[in-house]
């Protein structure tokens, strides 16, 4: 017999700010607004629990920083991502995934003399948080059900946690 979870009578609602991630149970929408960052969500299907971060870069690289997890980091804020799960005491695998940012915000200007001068030699911000959240979640078997990533667009997301839904705003610039 499975459970129907219909809307809650009082839904809290959590904004993320780049850097932060919520994880919880079904009385919670989750929104945030996306650029070249990128938002991973993990939801349960059959617990209706998950959560979802907001990271600006996909690793820390040699940057010297704090020790301890910073969510603004991909690496971290998965890690904690795994933390919050793992005290649902659910396996990881049996959570779904969705993506969504790594837009390049520079005007077209921009992004025209990016291009000329040095795409050639490294990738943007965005393409890498959004190939960084690819590989985590291959690496933790857990299936990636929906993404809209890459482009120019800013986005707005509002994901849902009782029914696991994700209701999506892109705004050109």
């Amino acid at each position: 017999m499975t459970t129907s979870f219909s809307s809650p009578k009082l839904v809290k609602d959590v904004f993320l700010n780049p850097g932060e991630l919520y994880f919880g149970g079904p009385d919670y929408r989750v929104r945030t607004l996306l650029g070249s960052c990128v938002s991973i969500i993990l939801w349960h299907p059959k617990l209706h629990i998950g959560g979802m971060c907001h990271y600006l870069l996909a690793t820390k690289g040699d940057r010297k920083v704090e020790p301890g997890l910073e969510g603004k980091y991909g690496e971290d804020a998965f890690q904690i991502l795994l933390q919050s799960s793992k005290s649902h005491f659910a396996p990881i695998n049996e959570y779904v995934a969705k993506i969504f940012g790594g837009s390049n915000m520079f005007s077209k200007t921009e992004r025209t003399l990016m291009e000329e001068k040095y795409i050639s030699n490294s990738k943007l911000v965005g393409i890498r948080n959004v190939e960084f959240a690819k590989d985590i979640l291959n690496q933790h078997s857990i299936k990636i059900i929906s993404e809209n990533t890459g482009g120019t667009a800013s986005r707005k997301v509002f994901f849902t946690i009782w029914d696991g839904e994700v209701w999506l705003e892109t705004h050109q610039e």
